[in-house]
């Protein structure tokens, strides 16, 4: 009887280490769980990422009738990045928002129904490697924006706008005179319109340089760009958010559209801290003579002190903007300076604190007034006041 008993159990534990081995460990048994992710043959490499970001969005519009108005909102945004053979690239990102070409925030309301994730960037790249000293690339689809921008540079552009059409670039180091230049390309399709056979187009053409003073470990870049709008005064731009400034017949913008822009950054530094001194200045030298007055000029300057990136880092920064109403698009401008768009002046604030790489904490102020109360939309004087706490990962 002892024997059957020892030959049973035999059979079992035999039995049982077939079965260990023919099934696969799961995670807590030490196996890596991306070990079952399969892709393509051709795919070699992919890189996924993404951020979170809560926000407290506050306004105190000091015209007369006007009510204060304070949102809690949040951003989302989760992406992908895969290289492909000879040098291409697929970029795809979706984000939070209600589809605004300005902003990917959706603001906590309706009951807490749920809320819905957007294209935000679906791009090919194409940046073949000819050389140590520069690079090329060719991109279509829906991506970030080509040009070299620093803060400053929302006075033309919001960050959050992701251009639609075609762009190309190159940046190239000249070793002998310590030079680096650079030039890039955008044709965006601002609106394709089956009743007309004339389409609206954006054309943006820059070019800079940038020079390094390597004794005082000081850097400066320069750029001179011009943006011709197509066609933009034919017919509406079916844009999915209209922002205050521009003078427009019904919502047809009234005005023409060829913006020339001028943008440096100095970057140096104090000690051990970093600071960026920025500005851009730009001028619509397209405006109609018969659209008066003409209101074609803006500017943006300040400075950067710090930066918040690393480990327990930090930054403070201001920034002083003018922007006259048909200086530029308000429907690509910053959406963040008093309700978004252009015919507004004032001054903005921030300071930021990482106490992690990955975790930021940051307060933002901006204070603006209308500049012609005669060509505003909306007569609001307003300070709005952000607060912010963002993750990536």
């Amino acid at each position: 009887m002892g024997k059957r008993r020892w030959l049973f159990a035999a059979v079992l534990a035999f039995a049982a280490a077939r079965e260990g081995r023919s099934q696969p460990l799961n995670p807590a048994q030490g196996m890596n769980p991306w070990e079952k992710l399969k892709l393509g043959e051709y795919v070699q490499s992919v890189k996924f990422g993404g951020d979170m970001r809560l926000r407290e969005d506050y306004y105190a519009r000091r015209s007369p009738g006007k009510d204060d108005r304070g949102r809690q909102r949040f951003r989302l945004r989760l992406g992908a990045d895969v290289t492909l053979p000879h040098y291409v690239r697929l970029g795809l990102r979706f984000a939070s928002g209600t589809g605004e070409q300005v902003s990917t925030n959706q603001s906590m309301d309706n009951l807490s129904s749920q809320k819905g994730l957007w294209i935000d960037q679906a791009y090919l790249r194409w940046a073949p490697f000819l050389s140590d000293d520069g690079t090329v690339h060719l991109t279509g689809g829906r991506g970030p924006n080509p040009l070299w921008r620093t803060y400053s540079s929302d006075i033309v552009w919001d960050d959050d706008l992701n251009p639609e059409g075609l762009s190309e670039g190159v940046e190239w180091l000249l070793p002998g005179a310590g030079l680096t230049v650079f030039a890039n390309a955008l044709q965006m399709v601002v609106d394709e319109d089956a009743n007309t056979p004339r389409n609206q187009w954006l054309f943006s053409q820059q070019a800079g340089a940038e020079v390094a003073v390597r004794p005082l470990n000081t850097r400066l870049r320069l750029s001179a760009a011009y943006h011709k709008w197509s066609d933009v005064n034919r017919g509406t731009l079916s844009q999915a958010a209209t922002q205050e400034g521009n003078r427009r017949s019904g919502s047809v913008l009234s005005n023409r559209f060829g913006v020339a822009e001028l943008t440096g950054e100095l970057s140096t530094w104090i000690g051990a801290m970093p600071l960026s001194l920025q500005g851009t200045l730009i001028r619509n030298y397209s405006a109609l003579k018969n659209v008066t007055p003409r209101a074609r000029d803006g500017y943006q300057c300040g400075f950067i002190l710090g930066r918040a990136k690393a480990w327990r880092s930090w930054e403070a920064a201001w920034f002083k903007k003018y922007s006259q109403s048909d200086s530029t698009v308000a429907d690509v401008a910053d959406s963040d300076f008093g309700d978004g768009g252009t015919n507004r002046q004032g001054h903005i604030f921030w300071v930021a604190y990482n106490p992690q790489q990955w975790l930021q904490v940051k307060a933002k102020y901006f204070t603006t007034k209308v500049i012609d109360n005669s060509l505003a939309s909306a007569q609001n004087d307003m300070n709005r006041f952000q607060a912010d706490i963002s993750v990536k990962f």
